[in-house]
């Protein structure tokens, strides 16, 4: 199974019922950016998130990494919910942004590091108490 119906599978399990309804109903919907949307079920999810020589987990490290490198704070948190529904911890996923330290920046990094706040926020993982989110390198 490829495509379309392997990449509508993927989604649901990884995004969730909700988010990947609202990704299926923008390819479905005929408007400006829907083909876009197709191509990323069809081709991202369906053709490459399939393929059985990584795993979810190194999947999610890898595309991660790449929008720490890209400065795309918006999918950074997509991916990193994403990679909590692939079964990465949260210091995994520090870790890995540790990583990518001394090869794209601290601004890339800082970045990431707002996104992952907004994340942790919504998902109310911190267990400490007086935690105020992500205050900045300084």
């Amino acid at each position: 199974m490829k495509g379309k119906e392997a990449g509508e599978k993927v989604i649901r399990e990884m995004m969730g019922a909700e988010m990947a309804e609202r990704l299926l109903a923008s390819a479905a919907s005929g408007t400006f950016g829907s083909d876009i949307a197709g191509y990323a079920i069809d081709q991202a999810f369906g053709d490459i998130w399939t393929r059985p020589s990584l795993d979810r987990k190194a999947r999610s490290l890898v595309t991660m990494a790449v929008m720490i490198a890209l400065r795309q704070p918006n999918e950074f948190g997509i991916h990193m919910n994403i990679a909590l529904n692939n079964g990465l911890t949260l210091d995994e996923i520090e870790e890995a942004l540790i990583q990518t330290l001394p090869y794209v920046g601290y601004p890339a990094v800082a970045t990431a590091l707002a996104a992952a706040n907004k994340v942790i926020q919504e998902r109310g993982l911190d267990n400490t108490p007086d935690y105020r989110g992500h205050r900045g390198l300084l």
